[in-house]
């Protein structure tokens, strides 16, 4: 009579390779390459706890996993235990030189705070003390603040932590209740710092929602990105037509995917410095695919529009305000 074989007889390496396949199951990367929302406030949990479950079964694979580091690469911040968590996976992939880490923070306004359940102001700090040094093994970085003392303490960590020569997804996101024009005033009138040191090689999505950057000092973004958003800046912040215009040629053979939500180039008003280039020079995106214009004036989008050229667009997403958007439709049929 021939004995069955049990899953414990399996060599390691096959073990290994299922428990890297089941941690991957819900991969979160799968659709888009920025977990972050505009307008959205929660996020379901994005990493599987596969690798948890596996390695609470038996001591054998227990040892597996925790021998395997990719099982440990991504660090997701909700909760201050994730704090203490992080800690531990990052302590399991310290050995291993080629593991890079995906990184989501997600913090709350202070007036939401509540101790040991959400993350604020203490704790981002704990947060950025703690991922920090490894920032040279970085591979995606997803930031969200709610709070001005919380976007202080990242403008702080991030302006400091050197460069990240192996980040691919950058996705920072700032947005809160102002409640007051001079509220307002007083979170965007400090110019932005650099980030990186500005040495980001590799990058390749990149996300601003309510966050800007030092535009014509930020080398990074006239790179061949694959991605790129803009979300819910006021156009004070936004970036000027002729820093927008290199940023897309700098992108055209790669760029895939546009995303504008309430946000795009500079109104030029009355600054000669700021006037757009005229509608016949227009930007040749030859590898865009996909392009999403939200909560944009109607004639706003239509002067973008009009001054690009997507002859290999297959998909479309507007989302606009209850205006007159018949000449916008013209211009995109």
């Amino acid at each position: 009579m021939v004995k069955k074989a049990s899953i414990h007889s399996l060599p390691v390496e096959l073990l290994t390779r299922i428990f890297v396949l089941g941690a991957n199951y819900d991969f979160p990367y799968h659709h888009s390459p920025f977990l972050l929302r505009p307008n959205t406030e929660y996020y379901p949990a994005p990493a599987s706890n596969f690798q948890l479950t596996v390695s609470a079964v038996c001591s054998h694979w227990r040892s597996i996993a925790l021998a395997t580091p990719s099982l440990w690469s991504f660090l997701f911040f909700r909760e201050p235990s994730h704090i203490d968590r992080a800690q531990e996976y990052i302590a399991r992939c310290e050995q291993s030189g080629y593991i890079t880490f995906d990184i989501l923070i997600d913090t709350v306004q202070e007036k939401y705070h509540i101790p040991n359940v959400t993350l604020c102001r203490e704790e981002i700090k704990r947060i950025f003390q703690l991922v920090c040094p490894h920032a040279a093994r970085w591979r995606s970085f997803h930031l969200k603040v709610r709070d001005k003392e919380c976007k202080l303490a990242a403008r702080h960590y991030l302006s400091r932590c050197g460069p990240a020569p192996q980040l691919e997804t950058l996705q920072l996101y700032h947005f809160e209740d102002y409640g007051t024009a001079q509220n307002l005033y007083d979170a965007t009138f400090r110019p932005p710092v650099p980030i990186f040191d500005n040495n980001l090689p590799r990058l390749q999505h990149v996300s601003m929602i309510g966050v800007n950057l030092p535009w014509a000092t930020s080398p990074y973004l006239q790179h061949p990105l694959t991605s790129f958003e803009l979300a819910l800046h006021p156009n004070n912040i936004r970036i000027p037509y002729d820093l927008w215009g290199k940023v897309l040629k700098a992108a055209s053979p790669t760029l895939r995917r546009l995303t504008l939500h309430y946000s795009g180039p500079k109104s030029a008003g009355t600054n000669p410095d700021l006037v757009w280039r005229p509608p016949n020079e227009k930007i040749l995106m030859p590898a865009l695919e996909e392009l999403c214009v939200i909560d944009l004036d109607p004639e706003y989008a239509c002067l973008i529009l009009e001054r690009m050229t997507c002859p290999r667009v297959r998909v479309m997403h507007v989302e606009l305000a209850d205006q007159n958007f018949a000449p916008l439709m013209r211009l995109i049929s």
